[in-house]
């Protein structure tokens, strides 16, 4: 927040108006919750300083709706209430002077203007004194080889490592829970595992949506925060079994379509001013065959809750974690 500290103390000289523009800096961009995190701390900080109503504050995503996450958004039971994401998302915005602009994939940024193409097919541009852009997840480009020098970059990656995951090429209308990998084991290669956002997903989540110019314009799969953690212990653990029992154990499974994520996003500092936005899914990959009726989610573990008890949360995690790196006593305790 340093920068954005530097730009409050230069409003407030100047008096002049500013616009600052936040989100998905990539047609298939995604982590749209860092850049959701980002902007609720902006707006927070903007007003601490007294300088927010000199702001115009723009949200850009490639997100068809408010709330997608990446996650083709969820139903959530808010207040014992069912509320869409997007519904979520929209009140907090609103409440906030936040302007949005979706299904935008940008495609150039020059010093204070970024260009982007909307789903329509047109090509626009919003100007800005100051930016935040999620960029792309994307694999190295890795090539790979055998000892005989042949090439098996096709076993390995597809952008990301490949493992136990259906790859098949299939319509959205199509697409299961089942595809998803449960081990994350390479299947040409067992000793070489990868979890968390190492893995490549055998496709998005959200639905896939083409610009009228063709362009793909929609989130890929986030894979970081809980699911990076609790992919990483699982895979230890087969690893571990399989070196204690002396042959490979795949006992420890674990897919993101029968799975649960918490979140909790930041949207202001203090010990009781703080406000945190909660947000639970099961699972992350909403299995529409188990929960026809709730958006492939369960509501009764599918939540979201606003106020100064989710900063407060956020604020124990973080010690916790940083305890847990540590290797500290007990420090297993602590979960994903």
């Amino acid at each position: 927040m340093e920068r954005t500290t530097r730009f409050d103390k230069k409003l407030k000289k100047s008096k002049e108006r500013a616009k600052i523009l936040i989100g998905t800096g990539h047609a298939k961009a995604t982590c749209q919750g860092a850049a959701f995190e980002y902007i609720l701390n902006v707006e927070q900080e903007l007003n601490r300083h007294g300088v927010r109503n000199q702001v115009d504050l723009t949200w850009i995503s490639n997100e068809y709706k408010l709330g997608d996450f990446g996650m083709d958004g969820m139903l959530m039971s808010v207040g014992g209430k069912p509320m869409a994401s997007d519904e979520l998302v929209e009140m907090v915005f609103a409440d906030r002077g936040i302007k949005w602009i979706l299904g935008a994939g940008v495609t150039k940024v020059e010093d204070g203007i970024a260009h982007y193409e909307n789903l329509d097919g047109e090509y626009k541009s919003e100007v800005f004194d100051f930016a935040m852009l999620i960029p792309a997840f994307s694999g190295h480009g890795f090539k790979a080889f055998d000892k005989n020098e042949a090439d098996i970059t096709d076993k390995l990656f597809k952008g990301f490592m490949i493992v136990d995951a259906d790859y098949t090429p299939r319509p959205y209308e199509e697409w299961t829970v089942q595809d998803w990998p449960e081990t994350y084991q390479n299947p040409s290669y067992p000793t070489i595992f990868a979890p968390g956002i190492a893995f490549a997903p055998p496709h998005a989540i959200s639905k896939p949506r083409k610009s009228k110019n063709g362009t793909d314009i929609f989130p890929a799969p986030p894979r970081t925060g809980m699911p990076s953690g609790i992919t990483a212990k699982l895979v230890a653990d087969n690893i571990i079994d399989s070196i204690k029992l002396g042959r490979e154990s795949l006992h420890h499974k674990g897919s993101m379509g029968n799975m649960g994520a918490a979140c909790i996003a930041s949207s202001g500092y203090g010990l009781l001013k703080g406000k945190g936005i909660s947000i639970t899914t099961y699972p992350i990959v909403p299995d529409y065959v188990k929960y026809p009726n709730s958006g492939g989610r369960d509501l009764g573990k599918t939540f979201g809750a606003l106020g100064l008890a989710g900063h407060w949360v956020k604020l124990a995690l973080h010690y916790a974690f940083l305890y847990k790196a540590k290797l500290k006593p007990f420090w297993w305790l602590i979960p994903e």
